[in-house]
């Protein structure tokens, strides 16, 4: 589910729309980012990738602008469902109606009376995430006539094709919009919370530091084991004790139990029942981070 926190770190590429997206959602300063997007995003610790057009890459969540001119926007209405990229699109409605300063509310579509109680309850679901903003059913039996409700200068922001019905109306061949919003749209997707945005800055103790002195570093109850930067192995408080004091650490760590960096967190928790905290390590196998568990 995305949090607030995705503002925290916004970074966009090159295209029409893109660097006045990024600013309007950014929390301080958006981030330009050349070609190589997954090393760019994690040395930003990117949370939110403004593009010029949805790709197959999906390492953090995306927003695609579609004729999207901030100055021409009256008001902006998050088109959600029960797809899995919704929650976003409410979220991202929200932040440009604060920050514009225009209208913003949240729609679905029932297209039969026999859908509305499904249809309410996944609206109020998401509505939770963002209580200040309205919220509405229409009834509509396509994505064309929902829109044609909408007031004129409205920007649309709507999830990616797939999963709901209402997604999936708004795109045909080559997932473009098929249903224009006077104000233009926002297409957004959601991507699963990442160990490089919540890791923080790893504590290790080198393979040959000798076991005394590990004794007076160590302030948990683990700790990772680096060699040139490398992890090669996990150290524990109870190995420490038993251990001589002469014998360097390399010598008692365990073999190394880890989660890449681009891992979704829920890796980190499952690691965690072996040790804390969880290294996180790049795709060369340097340590770049631990996660608390």
């Amino acid at each position: 589910m995305p949090t607030p926190e995705l503002w925290r770190s916004v970074v966009w590429t090159r295209g029409s729309g893109c660097r006045d997206l990024a600013a309007l959602l950014a929390d301080g300063e958006a981030v330009p980012v050349d070609d190589d997007l997954r090393s760019a995003c994690i040395a930003e610790r990117a949370r939110l990738l403004v593009a010029r057009k949805l790709t197959s890459f999906d390492l953090v969540s995306a927003a695609v602008p579609v004729d999207f001119a901030a100055a021409a926007v009256a008001g902006v209405v998050a088109a959600v469902g029960p797809g899995p990229h919704s929650a976003l699109a409410a979220l991202v409605a929200q932040r440009l109606a604060d920050s514009i300063g225009i209208p913003g509310s949240l729609v679905s579509a029932s297209p039969a009376p026999d859908q509305d109680e499904a249809v309410e309850a996944t609206l109020a679901e998401i509505a939770a995430l963002v209580p200040d903003l309205p919220a509405k059913i229409v009834r509509a039996s396509s994505a064309r006539l929902l829109v044609g409700t909408f007031p004129p200068g409205t920007l649309l922001v709507v999830g990616a094709p797939g999963g709901s019905w209402l997604q999936r109306q708004f795109f045909g061949p080559g997932r473009k919009l098929i249903v224009g919003s006077q104000g233009g749209a926002v297409v957004v997707r959601a991507a699963p919370v990442r160990c490089f945005q919540e890791m923080l800055e790893p504590d290790a103790l080198g393979a040959g530091l000798l076991v005394r002195e590990a004794r007076r570093l160590l302030q948990g109850d683990a700790a990772p084991v680096v060699a040139d930067g490398r992890l090669v192995g996990v150290v524990r408080r109870s190995a420490l004790l038993e251990a001589f004091p002469e014998d360097s650490i390399g010598s008692i760590a365990e073999d190394p139990v880890f989660v890449s960096e681009e891992d979704p967190v829920e890796a980190a928790l499952e690691v965690a029942a072996f040790v804390r905290p969880v290294p996180v390590v790049d795709g060369s196998g340097r340590l770049t981070g631990v996660m608390p568990g």
